[in-house]
């Protein structure tokens, strides 16, 4: 299980055993953000686009090998899985959504003589940045 599968279960046994069935939680969103970050650039490695992700306030900085921009930006933007090494599905979309949460509303995305930007919804889908 997952450790945020597990966190929710920990928070709704909570919630079921307590009285006042209010729950605080504090989340440190810097840490959030790096995890998220983390776990987009080992995704897109895994479907064989090796990336360095970073992110500045609210925009995400994709800078590319090999592949092609819009190639990355497919690959981001498709609301599918991918099968990884380990043959799981790359839930690409989920981490978008968290990312989109924890305050990241821009994706940059960067190669050596390209940069196209999209915009991510309160859903984490792509938009077109205007």
């Amino acid at each position: 299980m997952n450790t945020r599968a597990m966190l929710i279960v920990a928070v709704s046994i909570l919630a079921a055993c307590s009285e006042k069935q209010t729950i605080t939680m504090n989340v440190d969103r810097e840490k959030f953000r790096a995890f998220n970050v983390a776990a987009l650039t080992t995704q897109l490695a895994n479907i064989n686009y090796p990336t360095t992700v970073t992110h500045e306030d609210e925009t995400l900085h994709i800078r590319v090998g090999q592949a092609s921009v819009s190639d990355v930006r497919r690959a981001i933007c498709r609301q599918m899985g991918w099968p990884s090494a380990e043959g799981k599905m790359v839930r690409i979309a989920d981490t978008l959504r968290l990312l989109r949460a924890a305050g990241i509303a821009k994706v940059k995305i960067i190669d050596e003589t390209q940069a196209l930007e999209v915009e991510l919804e309160q859903d984490g889908k792509c938009k077109k940045a205007s």
